[in-house]
């Protein structure tokens, strides 16, 4: 099982991804068969992630037009990734086409995201987006559990 965070850190609602993956490894404890994956920029260097994988979650910034901060959850929808929903040049549906024709696509994947409200250069999330990031880490983590990869709360530092 992976969780996979996409998305450029220095582009403001486009660090989606790599954000909620760190929210998710400060939240919750998993045991060791799930990996929580800082995918970044990488793109097809992700393929053999999905190949190794019988569940995928991928989280990215996803432009669908709705407003700012509206919370996305795609399942199983294999043919709505190449309609340039990320606003990456190179990324998730290059990815996603590469293990379709590789034959890498996992058993189930779903993309979780948000819209976001800007994706132009700065280091942080957008008020409307960073409002997103516990109700999407916590959406993550249903999906996990509904998966049957359980979850312990982590301790709050003080």
């Amino acid at each position: 099982m992976v969780v996979i965070g996409i998305g450029n850190i220095v582009r403001s609602d486009d660090a989606l991804g790599v954000r909620i993956v760190e929210r998710l490894r400060e939240r919750y404890r998993y045991s060791a068969d799930v990996d929580l994956l800082e995918g970044g920029t990488a793109g097809l260097l992700l393929l053999p992630h999905l190949a190794a994988a019988r569940h995928v979650i991928i989280i990215d910034a996803i432009n669908t037009g709705a407003p700012a901060g509206t919370l996305i959850r795609l399942a199983d929808a294999t043919g709505v990734f190449a309609t340039g929903l990320t606003p990456h040049d190179v990324g998730l549906s290059d990815l996603l086409d590469a293990a379709r024709l590789t034959d890498a696509w996992p058993e189930s994947l779903i993309l979780h995201g948000a819209q976001p409200a800007s994706v132009a250069i700065g280091t942080e999330l957008t008020p409307a987006v960073a409002a997103t990031l516990d109700p999407l880490a916590d959406a993550v983590n249903a999906d996990l559990s509904a998966w049957g990869y359980a979850s312990t709360r982590a301790a709050l530092a003080s």
